[in-house]
């Protein structure tokens, strides 16, 4: 594994995902409320707009790809050979996005955007304390650490393999 390539990478592929996911925060604050904890969801929903919402989640599955392919021809190009060092190569790289993620989006995000949510303004979930309870910290500790990162890592090594 070439760290100098994936600690770079990594904190690249943070900034641009954080990036994207506000401007599309930006462009469906009202549809993003599909993502945030269930008490937010259901106050929200009669304001949301399902067209809108199935945008704004095609545009962030575009960012996934992007992302894994990006990461997958980087390693390959980074000299990173064999499954296991590719592998570990993406689960480190997304690790950098859910640790940017949970410090962004989870514990400084919601704060600034409680008001453009029409219907839960006040929301008990909002609080700090609730959000990461129930959200953050079960999502990045757990769903990150043991299914999204290790996903990423397997989607990795398999493209940056069949770019061989």
């Amino acid at each position: 594994m070439n760290w100098p390539r994936l600690i770079l990478d990594g904190i690249a592929m943070s900034a641009l995902f954080n990036a994207v996911v506000l401007v599309g925060f930006t462009l469906w604050p009202q549809e993003y409320s599909v993502m945030f904890p269930k008490e937010i969801k259901e106050a929200a929903a009669p304001y949301v707009n399902r067209t809108e919402a199935r945008k704004m989640k095609l545009f962030l599955y575009g960012l996934y790809l992007a992302l894994f392919l990006y990461w997958a021809i980087s390693a390959h190009l980074s000299g990173t050979k064999g499954f296991w060092p590719l592998f570990w190569t993406g689960y480190v790289e997304m690790t950098f996005v859910s640790v940017s993620d949970f410090l962004i989006l989870d514990c400084w995000l919601p704060q600034k955007v409680r008001e453009r949510i029409k219907g839960a303004e006040h929301c008990r979930a909002w609080e700090r304390k609730e959000w990461l309870l129930k959200l953050a910290i079960p999502e990045h500790a757990l769903g990150w650490t043991f299914l999204v990162c290790p996903i990423a890592g397997l989607i990795v090594a398999g493209i940056a393999v069949l770019l061989r």
